[in-house]
């Protein structure tokens, strides 16, 4: 996986959360591996399994949600200077379908940075086409909460 510094120290902190009972690592990043991650975007993958699908068969739109979310999340802070921020909005548009079985290709990038920062992630089949598009805000959280992240994981949001 091709990586760069914060974003770096922000994956291998991350493998911390394998110990740790969250809704973070068990629901999305035990199932999306993440293959390149730099300051401010992500790249991954994941294979729709049965725990992800509707009735029908397909990729749940709440599944997209989390993973956007999530991924989000961690896209933002590991850009330089990024704290600890919480979720103020998210946007979905779903366009396409995938099915059990399919391979997904998910891509965040930020395009705001700051104390509200706004995060796009895109959701691809392995043919390229488009099945969602989400966009996310976030705002710093106040500063007796930002070390949060290296009580938990390991990863302080004071160090670039």
């Amino acid at each position: 996986m091709a990586t760069s510094s914060r974003a770096a120290r922000l994956v291998k902190a991350l493998d911390n959360l394998v110990t740790k009972t969250c809704f973070d690592y068990g629901t999305v990043l035990k199932k999306v591996k993440l293959t390149t991650v730099s300051n401010g975007a992500f790249q991954g993958t994941f294979t729709v399994d049965k725990s992800m699908c509707n009735m029908g068969g397909s990729l749940h739109g709440g599944y997209i949600a989390a993973v956007s979310d999530v991924l989000s999340f961690y896209t933002q802070l590991s850009n330089d200077d990024a704290k600890l921020s919480f979720t103020t909005g998210m946007n979905i548009n779903y366009i396409g379908v995938a099915f059990e079985g399919d391979t997904v290709n998910v891509a965040t990038k930020s395009l705001k940075k700051g104390n509200s920062s706004v995060v796009e992630t895109y959701f691809h089949n392995e043919k390229g086409k488009i099945l969602a598009k989400s966009i996310t805000s976030f705002l710093v959280g106040p500063e007796p909460l930002q070390t949060i992240t290296k009580d938990v994981i390991g990863f302080d949001v004071y160090e670039n």
